[in-house]
């Protein structure tokens, strides 16, 4: 029996967060989980491709012999990992079908409920730094060959759907930052480091804690500790330095406390204190970040003619576009300058930490 059913954000999945009561009926649920649970259905394209899901799987017992936490999938009645299921419609029509699993809920504060004072961006950094070390001997023949359309380093893709964005001014821009990415970022990339990354470390997958000894400490300025990274659906093999941007880009939409430009200063201060960075890799970085970003809004504006309603998509094109902008009128020399003052600040005197790999 559900106690509690309630949806939880998505970009074009949908997901529940649900909880049961403890006397279950599935034989291959050996301990109880608490919080609950979540219920995930895949868009339909993706339910196409159930090698995701074993991929995920992989990647999470990977992660957990490394001591990460993270969720854990759960066996349904019949024993899988997953189904695939058609979904009836109030015509009666049958939808689909589509992919149905379920994994553990785990517990935290997505990182867009919380401050994102410098500590808290600091610790997200270093966490993500620990995790790419993590998945450096992680190997996977599917995600490896994965053709992935939010893939960073395959941006100009987007240029394909513009068309559906309403603003001539936004599209034009989109299109000069795509050439920007043609002919600054695409010639040095095969210099860089490329493996199996996470490929969506945005505001709604990092999970959160407030640190100890803060009651005196106002709300507004407590820091918080990372205590997980959650949804791997996007993983593939990319470029390190596109996941970097990826979580950049999407920290700096939600940034009250300071400049949201600023807020890639002390994500890098605490990525460095577990992987270097290469000049190559910073001379990117502020291309990379807009071109992420661009990701989200040309698509966003695609998905939403497609399901109008979407009010998380909605709200994406609102919170994305205007930071847009605020990057791309930011001068790289202005930007790096920014950061190294913020480095500073943590003892480190420089954005990279070796010439090249």
């Amino acid at each position: 029996m559900f106690l509690k059913f309630e949806e939880l954000n998505s970009f074009d999945d949908r997901n529940y967060h649900i909880t049961v009561d403890p006397v279950i009926k599935n034989a291959y649920i050996k301990d109880f989980n608490k919080t609950g649970y979540v219920l995930k259905v895949l868009n339909l394209k993706d339910s196409k491709t159930p090698g995701l899901i074993e991929a995920q799987h992989a990647i999470l017992k990977h992660l957990r012999m490394k001591k990460f936490p993270g969720q854990e999938f759960v066996q349904n009645v019949e024993g899988k990992m997953w189904s695939l299921q058609g979904v009836t419609k109030e015509s009666k029509e049958v939808d689909g079908p589509y992919i149905f699993y379920m994994m553990m809920y785990m517990e935290g504060d997505i990182a867009i409920s919380k401050p994102y004072v410098p500590a808290t961006l600091f610790n997200i950094g270093k966490f993500v730094g620990r995790l790419q070390v993590a998945l450096e001997d992680f190997d996977d023949a599917f995600l490896t060959e994965r053709n992935f359309q939010w893939n960073l380093a395959e941006c100009p893709r987007i240029l394909d759907f513009v068309f559906a964005m309403k603003s001539k001014e936004d599209a034009q821009l989109v299109n000069v930052i795509i050439k920007e990415f043609i002919e600054e970022v695409k010639p040095v990339l095969c210099q860089l480091r490329k493996v199996l990354i996470h490929g969506d470390l945005n505001e709604s997958n990092i999970l959160l804690k407030e640190g100890c000894d803060q009651s005196s400490v106002p709300q507004e300025i407590r820091h918080c500790d990372v205590i997980g990274i959650i949804d791997f659906f996007a993983m593939h093999n990319s470029y390190t330095i596109t996941d970097l941007a990826i979580l950049i880009a999407h920290m700096s939409t939600e940034c009250k406390c300071m400049d949201p430009i600023d807020s890639g200063g002390h994500i890098i201060a605490g990525y460095l204190t577990e992987r270097k960075l290469t000049a190559s890799e910073i001379d990117i970085l502020r291309t990379l970040i807009c071109c992420r970003i661009s990701h989200v809004v040309v698509m966003s504006g695609y998905t939403l003619t497609m399901d109008p309603g979407n009010k998380y998509v909605l709200s994406y094109i609102k919170r994305y576009k205007p930071l847009l902008w605020k990057y791309w009128n930011t001068s790289k020399a202005e930007l790096h300058e920014r950061w190294k003052t913020i480095l500073k600040e943590y003892g480190m005197n420089h954005l990279y930490t070796v010439k090249k790999w």
